[in-house]
């Protein structure tokens, strides 16, 4: 026995428009074997017509909606016999048309990236002058305090033969009153 055959006319809308939705419709429709056609329609709609047994168009419609969740499917049974082509296939109507405005769309993305590249770039820029003269200023006080060590370790050598000298000093003095006195018995 047979499964009832059946024609349907669909509508699906909502985010269908410069995805690739047709060739997702076209993929589904052949691969269930069904008899068919889908296009875009003027008003930025999907339309669908197909031809098969009732359970397969209706697992079908699932496919569609499980791809694409966020769309709305309306379903008309249609009452005539009409012969559809076979397999699924998809109207192209102003194939060009639609290029066109899929390449204007991407386009206008690259174009905004390149405006976004263009500004990260001076930033960029700004960030590397910036840095540049940090490190001029760095190479600077790096100079300086070299120049600050080796005046500290000349200090430093000073201080060392002052502290000598002290010592030597405070020597003589420790034993002056000795000194002193000696001078006097004499």
């Amino acid at each position: 026995m047979s499964a009832a055959m059946k024609n349907i006319y669909a509508t699906i809308s909502n985010h269908v428009q410069m995805v690739g939705y047709r060739e997702i419709v076209e993929a589904h429709g052949r691969a269930r074997g069904l008899a068919g056609f889908v296009f875009n329609d003027v008003d930025g709609s999907v339309k669908v017509m197909a031809s098969g047994p009732e359970s397969v168009l209706n697992e079908f419609i699932d496919d569609l909606k499980s791809d694409r969740p966020d769309t709305t499917i309306d379903t008309i049974e249609i009452i005539e016999d009409i012969a559809l082509p076979s397999p699924f296939g998809s109207i192209a109507v102003d194939d060009v048309l639609e290029y066109m405005a899929r390449f204007d769309k991407g386009i206008g993305i690259l174009t905004e990236h390149t405006v976004i590249l263009k500004d990260q770039n001076s930033t960029l820029t700004g960030h590397t002058t910036l840095l540049k003269d940090q490190s001029s200023t760095l190479t600077e006080h790096t100079a300086i305090l070299k120049d600050q060590n080796s005046t500290l370790t000349g200090h430093t050598a000073l201080l060392k033969e002052n502290t000598q000298v002290l010592h030597s000093m405070n020597e003589k003095l420790d034993t002056l009153p000795e000194r002193i006195a000696e001078a006097l018995k004499k």
